[in-house]
């Protein structure tokens, strides 16, 4: 596992997660713009309704 946290952005009504490595970096302005970024994919169990979040390169 690799250490890292998830950035919400909201377009026009939705929201896209990335998840970013290693540790957010404030600005006093707010929140740097992250140098890599991997979009967030989540599954559902159609059975449970359990989810499971991945961020998967590429």
């Amino acid at each position: 596992m690799e250490p890292g946290y998830v950035l919400d952005r909201r377009y026009g009504g939705w929201t896209e997660e990335k998840w970013t490595p290693g540790e957010l970096q404030p600005h006093w302005w707010g929140i740097q713009k992250p140098k890599a970024a991997i979009p967030v994919t989540t599954m559902r169990c159609p059975r449970c309704g359990a989810l499971e979040s991945y961020a998967k390169p590429g």
